[in-house]
Formats: structure tokens, sequence, C-alpha cells
């Protein structure tokens, strides 16, 4: 398998403690990293700085095999990496379809001229754009509500479509911040069953869970945080 993101001794210190120290590993593409850790472990610190939402001491970062130079959430997210937070960060009074159309890229509408010299353009984007809205809502059981207003979807129904947000971005790494926290077991095999989907299709997922047994159950790496350091579940039970 390739490396899709290689982390190289991180650090990050917050009013002088130390959060994260030399943190590194490595995640192949088309598997399930699962991070494991108390709350205060460096978890989403380090999530943070993946995404580029807050700027690491030292260490470094290569996406299939390239420097993260610089890393922001906008050139982060260009690059493929996509983010789904604890809690949903969606548009809730517009539609399912609405918030997943709204989540795509290099729509030519972005440009006021088009509407003028290429309308045709446009029309064959935002045809092309829907169908691919409709594939992503079937991959994440939300084909039944795409006219529903998103915020009067069940938290679960809310974190699935975040997660087809990321898909409709193009992301191909997925980084999933307690995707099982607060639904309950049933939505969590459903959660489930989705990540397995993706990952078939080729996708890579790192996952935050305080949910060690389910997350174990269905990822191919397991990480834990301890101090600051990133040790492997091999070397913290041997």
């Amino acid at each position: 398998m390739e490396t899709i993101l290689d982390v190289r001794n991180i650090t990050k210190s917050f009013n002088g403690l130390k959060v994260l120290q030399n943190a590194s590993f490595a995640v192949q593409t088309g598997t399930v990293a699962a991070f494991f850790g108390e709350n205060g472990s460096g978890k989403t610190t380090l999530f943070h700085i993946i995404s580029g939402f807050i700027k690491a001491d030292g260490g470094d970062l290569y996406y299939k095999n390239t420097p993260i130079s610089h890393p922001t959430p906008v050139s982060v997210a260009r690059l493929g990496i996509g983010r789904v937070w604890q809690n949903p960060r969606i548009c809730k009074n517009l539609s399912v379809l609405d918030n997943l159309l709204l989540a795509s890229r290099n729509h030519p509408g972005e440009r006021l001229l088009n509407y003028f010299v290429r309308p045709g353009q446009i029309l064959a984007a935002e045809k092309s754009k829907k169908s691919r809205a409709e594939e992503i809502a079937g991959e994440t059981a939300l084909d039944g509500k795409l006219g529903q207003a998103a915020g009067e979807l069940s938290f679960g129904q809310q974190k699935l479509l975040s997660i087809g947000m990321l898909l409709m971005n193009e992301a191909s790494l997925l980084l999933l911040d307690e995707p099982f926290a607060g639904v309950n077991a049933k939505m969590i095999d459903h959660i489930s069953e989705v990540m397995a989907s993706l990952k078939k299709q080729g996708k890579t997922i790192m996952m935050i869970e305080h949910n060690r047994a389910k997350a174990s159950s269905i990822s191919d790496t397991q990480f834990f945080l301890l101090k600051g350091e990133i040790m492997q579940k091999n070397d913290v039970y041997s």
C-alpha cells in the first residue's frame, strides 16, 4: 500500500504546556486509522494541525509524498483532505441537497462573467453536480432526505451529511472527529457501514473515537496518544 499521509516529529505547546512532542506516524491509502487517548492527550490538536486550523511548532507533514508547506484549511482541502467536526458544521436551514451542492468545488457559476458568456457550461455543471449529490446521498443513506431541511435530520444523519459534503468536495482523506459520539447503537452500525463502503472505494479515513471497541473492530490501524507521543497498538501492549 502507498502512504497517503506521513506525519513526522510534530510538536505543539500551549502556554508552555507541551501537547504534542515528536508525534510521528503514517497512514496507508484505502485504510481506516483510529486514534485513541484520554481527553487532553492531543488528538484534536493533531487533527487541527493536519487540517490547517492551527500551526505546529515543529515537524513536517507529507501528503502523497509531497510536503504540505504552510497548511491552511483552504489549501489542505484543495489537496483532498477533508474534516468532519464532532458537532456537524452544516447549514441547517438549507436542504440536504443544497448542503451537498454548496460543498462542491470548481463550479463555473462562481464567476459572474460566466453567466453571460458561458451559460450552457453553468447549466451542464449544475446538472452534473446534482447527479453527483444524488449519488452521494445514496452512499450515505440520505437519498430519501434530499428535500428535507438539514436541521430536521437526526444527529447521526447530520454526521452522515457532513461526510457526504466532504465527498462532494472530492476529499480522498477524511478526518472524522468522534463520528459515533451522541448517536444510538443502530446509527453507529449505520455510520460504520458507510465508512466500510468508502474504504472499498479507496477512501482513507482517520477517526478520533472514544468507543474503542467499535472503532477497533472497523479500523486497520490503531494509534494511541500518551503524553503527547503517538504509539501503535503493538507498542502499547508489547
